[in-house]
């Protein structure tokens, strides 16, 4: 029975391009008559396991995870360079990733903060020994129709260090069926390709590519597979997801565990802090001796703190004399001696001193004040 698709030409990036089945990756359709480019393919999700038969891809279904067993999904996505028909149409090279799911074990610190229940992975176990690939067909011949069935054949276990409280090594896993029933669920999406009929139309998504006929089709407002989203990111929120569930389940066995607040302690390396410590150290020292030689100057407080040694050097010279009869100021006996007051018309009045002194002016000879002032 000949499949219902027209022959076309392509261009762009192929799986296997020289074999005799290559697989379009990314690329668009070519129109010889019209020397036009036609619809683009910008992406495309590409299992290495085949949807039906369940056949193994590169020896047992997969590339760079061949160690890994238990494999839930072993996928290519590859898209256009930026996502855009555009970067197809410029023949850039696309983005390969190939991405997998599969089934482990976590080791997880818990951790009671504030109401919130917070879980931190600090190890991850995979089953990385060799075994028979877990799909077996089995045909199968009635009166009305032939076919194969395809089954799961391996029940998931995971050995790993830990030990319980029996001082048994801690075994975990599932039976086959639930692991069926899981892997089944991403038939819909892997395979699945993105088309768009040219650089401004909106591209499509089509799914469910196991049907007869056409396959689904929709339009995606966000496509995590596109380039440049993080499909990582994208693929450990699936996981993260399947987790949540098989832990949810009705039939789960619980495993006790700690769960302990959080608690914050400072680490001090008092090293760092000998150099400011001695500093402080030192600059306390010097305010303290400072404080006990400057105490012992009776004399020197008052004329520190004092607007006296201002007005008395402004004086005139003859005024001056007075007060350096003696090499120190002696608060107790001159303070008292002298009178400076400030009057209205006249200026500065200093007692004992003759009105007719002269004081200190700008260089201006034609101006004089009167003796005595300031």
């Amino acid at each position: 029975m000949a499949l219902p698709y027209p022959n076309a030409t392509a261009c762009g990036y192929f799986l296997n391009a020289t074999s005799d089945n290559p697989t379009l990756m990314s690329g668009y359709l070519w129109d010889e008559a019209n020397s036009t480019a036609g619809e683009a393919l910008t992406m495309r999700t590409f299992p290495l396991t085949r949807i039906i038969t369940k056949e193994p891809l590169y020896g047992n279904g997969s590339i760079h995870f061949k160690h890994i067993r238990h494999k839930i999904q072993d996928v290519l996505i590859v898209s256009s360079s930026d996502g855009s028909a555009e970067a197809v149409y410029r023949n850039e090279t696309p983005v390969a990733q190939e991405c997998h799911l599969s089934w482990c074990v976590k080791t997880m610190s818990s951790s009671y903060t504030w109401g919130g229940y917070n879980e931190e992975v600090v190890d991850t176990v995979f089953n990385t020994t060799a075994g028979p690939f877990p799909w077996e067909a089995y045909p199968y011949q009635t009166e009305v129709e032939n076919g194969t069935d395809i089954f799961y054949m391996e029940n998931i276990t995971i050995k790993t260090e830990e030990f319980t409280g029996d001082g048994k090594l801690a075994n975990f896993g599932t039976s086959n069926a639930t692991a069926l029933a899981l892997m089944q669920g991403f038939t819909d999406i892997f395979p699945a390709y993105t088309t768009q009929a040219n650089g401004s139309a909106s591209p499509i998504l089509r799914y469910k590519t196991w049907k007869t006929g056409s396959p689904w089709h929709q339009t995606l407002f966000f496509n995590p597979w596109l380039a440049p989203n993080n499909v990582t990111r994208h693929i450990e929120r699936l996981a993260t997801a399947l987790t949540n569930v098989i832990r949810s389940a009705p039939t789960r066995e619980d495993v006790e565990g700690h769960a302990f607040s959080k608690a914050n302690f400072i680490s001090v390396r008092w090293a760092w802090l000998t150099f400011p410590l001695l500093l402080l150290v030192l600059s306390f020292v010097f305010l303290v001796s400072t404080i006990i030689k400057t105490s012992k100057d009776t004399g020197a407080g008052i004329w520190k703190t004092s607007a006296m040694p201002t007005l008395i050097y402004s004086l005139p010279k003859e005024a001056q004399t007075q007060f350096t009869k003696s090499p120190t100021w002696n608060s107790s006996k001159d303070t008292k001696k002298v009178r400076i007051r400030l009057l209205p018309k006249t200026g500065w009045r200093v007692s004992g001193q003759s009105i007719l002194s002269r004081s200190p002016q700008l260089p201006q000879p034609a101006v004089q004040a009167p003796r005595g002032w300031i």
